[in-house]
């Protein structure tokens, strides 16, 4: 058991070694990556049990690290007071005891069905696809990004508008639980990471490739644990965020950024 989570912990410090070095090339705002960490206790909760919703094949299940870890800190963001606050070094994700494993391009691939730049290079012009498999050509990437912008608007603004704020503790009696927003009396509920998932089914529905879009965590200005969808356009890293109407360059907002799926996959890495 201790082995698997060092290979674990391993392959998510490789791939943010690697996200790192391509984020802060060019000078193109993009986030810029840390080390690796594990996924977000309700993420992983929510792969284990809708597959479809979390976006991940099975063969990646192990890449989420142990079922039961306590102590996770909840992502809300709808105006209630926080139970904690976080210190500028603590991250949501913490296994101190964990040691990183040393581990190879090829172990990486292994994991991920395919070349590391198909999952490290957020919006790249083609899709993540399995080893053999020809490559996808995405009508996404060929739009103008004025044409782009104004879906991710569209969309965000729908979603935020059609959701009601709602925390997991009144909706399923529980302090965290990643769902797409739940129809109570014919109203939709949820809270910030419900209103990402919608706004990433949304995307893809309309075309938007799976390989632009990512999950973030953030703690806001009120100390609240926080949730946003992350697009890469050619131009850099905008974020969907219940919060804001209008899609945001993730430097422009007053958050502290924890850390984010690197896209398509169950890695996640922290924010340098």
């Amino acid at each position: 058991m201790f082995k698997a989570r060092n290979i674990v912990m391993g392959l998510l410090s490789a791939a943010a070694l690697m996200t790192s070095a391509q984020a802060q090339a060019g000078g193109m705002p993009f986030m810029p990556r840390g080390h690796g960490v594990l996924a977000p206790a309700g993420f992983a909760d929510l792969c284990r049990r809708d597959l479809e919703t979390c976006g991940l094949p099975t063969t990646q299940l192990a890449l989420l690290g142990p079922q039961s870890r306590q102590g996770m800190t909840p992502t809300s963001s709808v105006g209630l007071a926080p139970t904690r606050t976080f210190a500028p070094t603590e991250s949501l994700n913490s296994d101190s005891d964990a040691d990183v494993a040393l581990v190879s391009v090829e172990m990486i691939e292994a994991f991920t069905l395919g070349p590391v730049e198909d999952f490290v290079a957020a919006g790249q012009m083609r899709a993540f696809t399995p080893v053999g498999e020809p490559e996808t050509v995405l009508t996404w990437f060929d739009r103008n990004e004025r044409d782009q912008m104004k879906l991710l608007n569209r969309i965000n603004q729908q979603v935020n508008r059609d959701v009601k704020k709602a925390n997991d503790s009144d909706l399923y009696g529980q302090e965290e639980y990643w769902a797409l927003p739940r129809m109570v009396d014919g109203k939709l509920y949820g809270d910030c990471e419900d209103y990402v998932l919608e706004k990433r089914r949304q995307l893809i529905a309309a075309g938007v490739s799976e390989s632009a879009l990512s999950i973030a965590v953030a703690v806001t200005a009120r100390g609240e644990g926080h949730a946003v969808l992350m697009v890469s356009l050619k131009s850099g890293d905008w974020v969907l965020d219940n919060l804001t109407p209008w899609a945001t360059p993730w430097a422009d907002l007053n958050y502290r950024w924890v850390e984010r799926q690197v896209p398509g996959t169950a890695l996640w890495t922290s924010i340098a």
